[in-house]
């Protein structure tokens, strides 16, 4: 993509801002009065940043467009106004006018409206804030440039305002059915990623409530990281040249900005990230969007504040649905390391610290995790409610404080069993290492605030198979010398081969674990005379887990799963557990996912009921 391409539009639904308020300082006032501009409690005009550049779209699709009110030189108002715009037909003749070789045409009414029209000017701003416009294909003709002039409405506030000589803001509309060199953003026509310049421009084109398009066109080294010059902190007066800094996608709230994210099957290479100047370093910050295809080799995150975090986001959609803001994966993989000692904040995870609202499909984690909090796991440290994790893998090395799991470390809060978390047919190799509620594939599963016996969380797992090459669940987190074990309190105490501490009531069916887990040359347990893995048959609300009592140990509520037949592979039995071939290619004696494995969430539809590369196929 060429660098000039950022210098277009803002991408996707929102490819134009108009925030250039110091480029009118040349308009004179025509108030509405005989009141000298001084008096004003605002002079008022609709600015257009890139006005040359015009949106391009395809027939029966919709694109939007935000619009500020700027004020007029020196004219500051002292109170708070409420402002509103309008579309003004005679501005036309004046951009026609100014524009003599173009001769646009009006843009039809049933090629635009506002979506949202209320803008506030707070006392001694120079800009208000956005209203929000939608333009639509509809009843216009191919290559035709049609203009939308529009300028200030009303203002509530005062009676004292006026409008410069030129109010007039131009919205510049072109119907084609060829995309732009490069993308411009849109699902049609996604912007494309060649170079880490093109990179380090996607977080230029987000738009806080639109969804923007991206796609990689080839794999991208990113320890190519330009440089930029910087104060010399040593020698004021100075500059010195530093790399560039990864700067998260969505880190700042309220996290609207979406993206689709299509990796195409490349590879992002030495991906860093210590971003410390915002919220959760990482590669989005938060996930609000689909991201799939897409492998991130030798990534590394390095958490300096407190924050819970993962490579790929710290958080994967948020807690609260109600929000909008919801976080998908489909074939994503990550190897890499994250490194979460210095946070004070729970919650970490080789792709999230927590996941809030979203899914993992066909994705995996082979990472290096360290942390010495609760809530740590291979994809996500925990999750909320709506969450799903379908076939999945991890392996690598998982270290945290208590809750750890190799697919997911826990949950948080009463879960509502309405909305259950499911883990279906994933398996993990990672060794995890812990404290107490250590897991295989997951840590801590159950309600926050009552006894495992007494609750139905509603979680559910299926056809999962905890092959971890070591699980240990007395690790001592204050120390790196992981063979050295440190005495525990036998009362408060609990690991499982599936599950480290799990609810009674939880959906458990056809987990299988590692046979050789309970004696082979690594330890499982510290309390090897106090505790011993054993078949634990499928369980539901109606039919509640039985764990085996321990003298002394009145937290030991694991679940082991059962035995997987001895000498079998791993490949052999995800088979025997129904895993699709179709997802999983069973040739080794791990089962890898194929890159073309159908799953994830349904593509998106454009406003003419169209899925992405069908014809004809209205819904």
């Amino acid at each position: 993509m060429k660098k000039t391409l950022y210098t277009l539009l803002l991408c996707g639904l929102s490819l134009l801002l108009f925030a250039s308020c110091e480029k009118e300082n040349g308009k004179s006032y025509t108030g509405r009065d005989s009141k000298p501009a001084a008096t004003m409690k605002g002079v008022f005009y609709a600015a257009v940043q890139n006005a040359d550049e015009t949106i391009k779209i395809m027939p029966g699709k919709s694109k939007s467009a935000q619009a500020q009110v700027c004020v007029f030189e020196s004219s500051v108002s002292d109170v708070t106004l409420n402002i509103s715009f309008k579309v003004a037909p005679d501005g036309l003749a004046v951009y026609n006018a100014a524009h003599p070789g173009e001769q646009a045409q009006l843009l039809p009414s049933s090629a635009y409206e506002f979506v949202s029209n209320n803008m506030i000017l707070a006392r001694f701003n120079k800009a208000s804030t956005y209203a929000k416009l939608r333009i639509i294909a509809s009843g216009l003709e191919n290559d035709v440039l049609y203009v939308l002039p529009i300028t200030i409405d009303k203002v509530e506030g005062t009676d004292l305002w006026g409008l410069a000589e030129q109010p007039y803001g131009f919205i510049k509309a072109i119907q084609t059915i060829e995309g732009p060199e490069g993308g411009d953003g849109s699902m049609e026509f996604p912007f494309e990623l060649r170079t880490v310049e093109d990179m380090l421009a996607i977080g230029d084109n987000l738009v806080s409530g639109d969804k923007t398009y991206f796609k990689m066109m080839n794999d991208i080294d990113m320890s190519e990281m330009p440089t930029k010059e910087i104060d010399d902190p040593d020698n004021p007066g100075s500059k010195i040249k530093v790399p560039t800094k990864w700067v998260p996608l969505n880190n700042k709230s309220p996290y609207l900005k979406a993206i689709d994210f299509d990796g195409q099957g490349h590879t992002i290479s030495n991906f860093y990230c210590d971003y410390d100047e915002g919220d959760y370093p990482s590669f989005f910050g938060v996930l609000n969007g689909y991201c799939h295809d897409v492998t991130f080799l030798n990534a590394k995150v390095v958490v300096k504040t407190a924050q819970r975090d993962g490579i790929l986001a710290g958080y994967c959609g948020l807690q609260d649905a109600s929000k909008g803001v919801r976080g998908d994966c489909a074939r994503v993989h990550i190897q890499g390391e994250l490194d979460h000692r210095l946070s004070s904040k729970y919650g970490a995870g080789g792709f999230f610290g927590f996941m809030g609202t979203g899914a993992l499909y066909a994705c995996s984690a082979d990472v290096d995790i360290k942390s010495k909090l609760n809530n740590v796991g291979g994809l996500a440290g925990y999750c909320g409610k709506e969450v799903e994790i379908i076939d999945c893998w991890t392996s690598g090395i998982i270290r945290g404080g208590q809750r750890v799991g190799g697919i997911l470390g826990g949950t948080v809060g009463d879960d509502d069993p309405t909305v259950p978390i499911k883990i279906v047919n994933c398996y993990s190799t990672a060794k995890v290492y812990g404290s107490f509620g250590i897991g295989g594939i997951g840590g801590y599963f159950t309600k926050a605030t009552a006894n495992p016996t007494g609750v139905d969380p509603g979680n559910i797992f299926e056809n999962c198979i905890a092959w971890n090459e070591e699980i240990h669940a007395n690790w001592n987190v204050n120390t790196e010398v992981f063979g050295e074990i440190t005495s525990g309190d036998v009362s408060h105490y609990s690991c499982g081969a599936v599950i480290g501490y799990c609810a009674v009531k939880n959906t458990l069916k056809g987990n299988v674990r590692n046979p050789a887990m309970a004696y082979n040359s690594v330890i499982f347990f510290d309390y090897t005379d106090a505790f011993s893995l054993y078949d634990q048959p499928d369980t539901s609300p109606e039919t509640p887990l039985s764990p085996i009592p321990v003298a002394g140990a009145n937290y030991n509520y694991p679940y082991h799963g059962t035995a997987a037949p001895a000498g079998k592979t791993l490949s052999e039995v995800a088979q025997s557990l129904g895993w699709s071939s179709a997802i999983w290619d069973f040739s080794a004696e791990l089962p890898k996912l194929r890159p073309d494995a159908q799953v994830g969430p349904v593509p998106d539809v454009s406003a003419g009921g169209q899925l992405p590369g069908f014809e004809n196929n209205d819904l």
